[in-house]
């Protein structure tokens, strides 16, 4: 019987002996030709191709992957798209090669048969869950009343989630099962969850018109409730954990510097507010409203910055910021994009499936923007009428997208803080954490 070592290192020849075949069938361009056409930002080194050409190592997936869209198309002067045939087979092989010299470095002398169907099944779950598949995992949520509320603590360990049935619950990440009882004290449904950006606290918003602070550690209340103008829709940390903003029929921000004695501070913008708001690094609050345009607001001043963003025929109904604050998206029946200090439109608008956007993010990384999106009116449960649509920044060049894997409404989302989970929520009881298909990056070999 081989061993993982004999396997890996065969492996690895054959696959390089591809790729030098997959060189000569499309123009045999030199090294230094090859790494000329890797695509604008993203790095291939002659000396990294030849190492991967020769199966002297095996790069990073990303490295990996430029490489072959470059050798694939190289003889029609263009780069092989994402969606290319061919891509899917070199996705697995690199997969195969990395479980394999996982292997090598594993203390086990050889792969027994049990280990064999082992390696085999995680090959498969890997490779769905890189194409963004949906695989149910756990947890589930289905005797909680729906997921009407998710947000990933600032190091994703823990998963919170808020529920029809009055609750919030905490889940482990890794292990994917509840982290402890649920939190109790809220009357109405938890429609708002969100973690401080150090971690330490929780704060939940509810339809009983209440906001309320948690200490994450003791999972206990930490001050009384803060009231509401109505039903509290979302929550929003500042970036230096000293504020909350609070939207309910109004926005207001409440000073948490002792959070065990919050303070009422501004009131803002008590008109037609149809999305959750997003924060910008320098202090500019964005809001969407019903008549199809985002207003941007000096928040400490409480004053309206520069003229709207109108563009839309519909109400705004999802907002998405950059990390780095200097690209906005609007949803509503399409997805536009906006130049945050200039308020111009960058891009013509993307389209999504369906009749409205419901949720939409950037990852944390800035490298993909995901939008969900549904009709108006909901259809039979075996046909989910809610869909995934994901671009690359780099480009807005759109990803493969996954199926949803809910029956009805998708009522929350978040991504981790790494950017490689996205979890989503809905009124079928179900919480999923799937992994997205993603675009391919300028990492660097890694031998």
């Amino acid at each position: 019987m081989r061993t993982a070592k004999g396997d890996f290192g065969r492996e690895l020849r054959l696959a390089a002996a591809e790729l030098r075949t997959l060189r000569a069938l499309h123009g045999d361009p030199t090294l230094a030709q090859i790494a000329a056409r890797a695509p604008h930002g993203q790095h291939l080194s002659a000396s990294g191709i030849s190492a991967t050409l020769r199966g002297h190592s095996l790069p990073s997936r990303d490295y990996y992957l430029t490489l072959v869209r470059v050798l694939l198309a190289y003889d029609t002067n263009k780069i092989a798209s994402l969606q290319h045939p061919d891509l899917p087979q070199w996705r697995d092989r690199w997969q195969r090669l990395s479980l394999l010299r996982h292997a090598q470095k594993s203390s086990a002398p050889a792969l027994l048969p049990t280990e064999h169907h082992a390696a085999l099944s995680e090959q498969v779950v890997l490779a769905a869950l890189r194409r963004g598949q949906h695989v149910q995992l756990p947890p589930t949520a289905d005797d909680l009343g729906g997921v009407w509320a998710v947000a990933f603590s600032p190091d994703g360990h823990l998963l919170a989630t808020g529920h029809g049935a009055k609750t919030v619950q905490l889940w482990d990440t890794v292990e994917q099962r509840r982290a402890g009882s649920a939190l109790f004290g809220h009357t109405g449904r938890v429609t708002s969850v969100a973690f401080s950006p150090d971690g330490r606290l929780l704060a939940t918003g509810s339809e009983d018109a209440t906001a309320r602070l948690w200490d994450v550690e003791s999972r206990t209340l930490i001050a009384e409730p803060f009231t509401s103008a109505g039903f509290v829709d979302s929550l929003l940390f500042a970036p230096d954990g000293q504020s909350i903003y609070v939207q309910g029929r109004t926005i207001r921000r409440w000073d948490i510097t002792d959070p065990r004695q919050p303070r009422k501070a501004e009131k803002h913008f008590a008109s037609s507010l149809t999305s959750a708001p997003v924060l910008t690094t320098d202090g500019l609050l964005i809001t969407g409203h019903a008549e199809g345009v985002a207003h941007l607001w000096k928040a400490q001043e409480q004053t309206r910055f520069d003229a709207p963003l109108r563009g839309h025929a519909s109400e705004v109904t999802a907002l998405a910021l950059a990390p780095s604050s200097d690209v906005l998206a609007t949803g509503s029946e399409d997805v536009q994009l906006w130049d945050v200090r200039t308020r111009q439109m960058i891009h013509e608008p993307l389209e999504c499936p369906g009749d409205m956007v419901t949720e939409m993010a950037f990852s944390p990384d800035g490298r993909i923007l995901v939008a969900i999106s549904g009709d108006r009116v909901s259809g039979a449960p075996e046909e989910p009428d809610f869909h995934f649509s994901i671009w690359e920044t780099a480009t807005w060049t759109e990803l493969p997208s996954p199926q949803i894997g809910h029956s009805g409404h998708v009522t929350a989302s978040a991504f981790s803080p790494d950017s490689r989970l996205f979890a989503t929520g809905g009124m079928d009881g179900l919480l999923q954490i799937r992994t997205l298909p993603t675009a391919i990056s300028n990492e660097p070999s890694a031998t």
